[in-house]
């Protein structure tokens, strides 16, 4: 299992899953659970991954990933081990702050 403590107790986790399950893990993701966690989807290939299919990343309290996790657990997901999950959620993360960086500039 792939968890991995962040600030302020909250938890993140790395999921990858293929072309063929996208339709079941946006149905999940429509959930109310999931939609109140901090969640991104991102294709494999634009995160420079050889693996084809998206990354699902999600981050929240132990109690809610507890909740999320129970909410996941039928789809056909893997977790990313721990070392690939750091590299690719640290790329994930400077997308979002690079994505709300151009935001501000463009509407600051």
């Amino acid at each position: 299992m792939t968890l991995i403590v962040q600030e302020e107790d909250d938890l993140e986790t790395l999921y990858f899953y293929d072309y063929d399950a996208k339709k079941d893990v946006e149905e999940v993701l429509q959930e109310d659970l999931i939609k109140r966690a901090d969640y991104t989807v991102r294709e494999c290939k634009l995160l420079g991954s050889d693996r084809e299919g998206y990354f699902l990343y999600i981050r929240g309290t132990p109690e809610m990933m507890e909740e999320v996790n129970k909410l996941l657990a039928d789809l056909p997901l893997e977790k990313v081990p721990e070392k690939e999950a750091k590299e690719l959620i640290k790329k994930i993360k400077a997308e979002d702050e690079s994505a709300a960086t151009g935001m501000g500039m463009r509407f600051g």
